[in-house]
């Protein structure tokens, strides 16, 4: 067997993008001819795999690409340089021109080449960058025009993904929201697709009549990946690495995981390394059964954190461990409206997911088998 894996906790390549196809093509017809695109979903999904691939799809057929992960930006100038410096990219040997000027490299080899490329976009303004005395407002409101002002002067169309973009709120206040948007949509040329984790938030900033982005991007639901693409997948996967597979032990495999995309990943790998230190080639059940216990505890530590976070809030744990046990809900010794405030938490992070009235399942199943097993925690 090869050291080839199945790939964990960052951004997949082509190939391992599974069952997507169809929304893939849809998404990028939907950018191309100038939608703005939401898409919204717990971390761990795929989402920026998705929105990468259709960059690269784009990007393969001429069009501009920028792509601004606003996670773990903290400033308004740190948003700034990041957008111009994402815009600059699509312009040959520009790439991260902005940090690099901001570091007071004055003198470095190819500094008059570079002011000239930028000159035709008013980028005289970003050469000012070192200078102290420098408004980050006026870098920001400079920011928000280069994406149309760069796809206007080379007559392309740029597509402009951003990353975690709830997370603009916590860089500059709720109020950069109504300034994007009076920028965003006086642009003709420039296509925007927003990624968020945090669902009730985006559903809010996208679907709140007194939100500045009401209606400003069609919300799109990711569709969830079917256990035939993943039974093709997995099956090719082991096969590449001399692996003989049953139809019973990827069942198993994804019975266990539900699907979940980075837990079944994770599964796979840690049912990989299982048979590669047995120096086993037939995946069995039993293998399943034991990358399944490897797999929960490296998750355990994710978990943990979760635990920590929903004990903040009133009510949720005893709910939390009645949904687990598949209990009925409504028949804690709770106030029906305490109940659905811990729901709706429940919901708004992502933890479960309603399938229909008054019944709801988990979105990953791993995690829910993980509380069933640590019941003492509550």
């Amino acid at each position: 067997m090869s050291n080839k894996l199945f790939p964990l906790g960052e951004p997949v390549s082509e190939e391992d993008i599974v069952g997507r196809e169809e929304f893939l093509n849809s998404l990028e017809a939907r950018l191309a001819n100038g939608q703005n695109i939401m898409l919204a979903g717990p971390r761990r999904i795929g989402k920026t795999s998705l929105a990468l691939q259709v960059l690269r799809r784009l990007k393969a057929k001429g069009y501009y690409v920028a792509f601004v992960d606003l996670f773990r930006l903290a400033s308004k100038q740190e948003l700034a340089q990041a957008i111009i410096n994402a815009c600059l990219t699509n312009r040959s040997g520009i790439s991260k021109t902005v940090a690099v000027l901001k570091d007071g490299l004055k003198k470095i080899a190819g500094t008059a080449k570079l002011r000239a490329k930028m000159q035709d976009l008013d980028i005289e303004f970003a050469l000012d960058l070192m200078d102290k005395d420098i408004k980050e407002d006026d870098l920001l409101n400079y920011a928000f025009q280069l994406p149309e002002t760069l796809a206007k002067k080379d007559n392309k169309r740029l597509i402009f993904v951003f990353d975690e973009f709830q997370e603009v709120i916590r860089i500059a206040g709720e109020d950069i929201l109504k300034k994007m948007r009076s920028y965003f949509q006086m642009q003709e040329k420039v296509t925007y697709l927003f990624l968020g984790s945090k669902e009730g938030i985006m559903s809010t900033i996208f679907g709140d009549k007194k939100q500045a982005f009401y209606r400003f991007a069609t919300m799109l639901p990711i569709p969830p990946i079917s256990n035939e693409a993943w039974e093709k997948y997995i099956s090719r996967k082991f096969e590449d690495n001399k692996i003989t597979v049953t139809n019973m032990s990827i069942s198993e495999l994804l019975k266990l995981s539900g699907g979940h995309p980075q837990d079944t990943m994770l599964l796979c790998n840690e049912i990989y390394y299982a048979m590669l230190e047995a120096g086993a080639n037939r995946l069995t059940v039993d293998f399943v059964k034991i990358g399944y216990k490897r797999a929960l505890l490296t998750l355990s530590t994710i978990f943990d954190e979760l635990l920590d976070e929903l004990r903040k809030f009133p009510n949720v744990m005893p709910v939390l461990r009645s949904l687990a046990k598949g209990d009925r809900i409504y028949s804690l010794n709770k106030h029906p409206q305490e109940i659905k405030n811990a729901v709706d938490i429940l919901l708004k992070k992502a933890i479960i997911e309603k399938i229909d009235r008054g019944k709801y399942q988990f979105v990953e199943p791993m995690f829910q088998d993980y509380l069933l097993n640590k019941i003492e925690v509550f």
